[in-house]
């Protein structure tokens, strides 16, 4: 069963990274606009413990727009952050764009989501949370309000339908109250791939429930076949016994 983990899977050297891009998407009330990719990782300057991916116009301590991550194994605290050990963090720009993260399905499939967006910034307010499926269709939309505010996502244990090579972004931006201060934003990703059917519990009985019935269908057909003969066979020798 194939799966994939936002943290476990984050890349320090490549953007894309097998089924994860970092990007962003332009300021405005929707969230499906274009998707630009971050150009390049920069280490944090002064305790060398975050890094984080940025666009052209970004490095630290300016504009904000990124996704970060704690290469550390345990929690730290930076400034008003606090930074979960090996955790991913977005963070919205001062001019409105979203953070994203892109999730690219490599194949056709039924694909199981468990997300959960966290306020991590000590003097947050409003941030937006959203999971918006193939630029097209949103599946989550929420509003984290305050200090370590959280909030959770997960589809059912049937998954979601995804084509290969259409997407799922995971995105945060600045809220109903339209500021970019303190959205600093834990994002916890686990995504699986489900079994064939053929693999999963019960096929074997779903598929003898259908011989089952076939059998007793293609029966019923021989059968109806065969008296219909016996009663064509009689006639026709009821018809020559009265003609004799």
């Amino acid at each position: 069963m194939p799966k994939w983990s936002l943290s476990s899977d984050f890349s320090r050297t490549y953007n894309p990274s097998s089924v994860w891009s970092y990007g962003s998407k332009p300021t405005g009330y929707y969230v499906s606009g274009m998707f630009n990719l971050f150009t390049h990782l920069d280490l944090e300057p002064n305790e060398h413990e975050i890094v984080a991916w940025f666009g052209g116009d970004t490095i630290w301590f300016t504009h904000w727009l990124g996704v970060y991550y704690n290469t550390k194994p345990t929690n730290i605290i930076s400034g008003s952050i606090k930074f979960i050990a090996n955790g991913v963090a977005m963070h919205p720009g001062d001019d409105g764009r979203f953070s994203v993260v892109r999730f690219t399905a490599p194949k056709d499939g039924s694909y199981v989501l468990d997300v959960t967006f966290t306020h991590i910034q000590d003097c947050a307010q409003h941030s937006g949370g959203y999971i918006i499926y193939n630029n097209v269709m949103t599946l989550w939309e929420i509003d984290l309000a305050g200090p370590e505010d959280s909030r959770s996502f997960k589809t059912t244990d049937s998954g979601i339908t995804v084509r290969a090579n259409e997407h799922i972004d995971f995105i945060v931006g600045v809220g109903i109250d339209n500021k970019f201060d303190c959205d600093m934003t834990l994002a916890r990703v686990d995504i699986h791939l489900l079994d064939l059917l053929e693999h999963q519990p019960g096929f074997p009985i779903i598929t003898g429930t259908i011989g089952f019935v076939l059998g007793i269908i293609i029966s019923a057909i021989l059968f109806h076949i065969y008296y219909r003969y016996r009663e064509n066979r009689r006639n026709a020798n009821v018809g020559y016994q009265a003609i004799n």
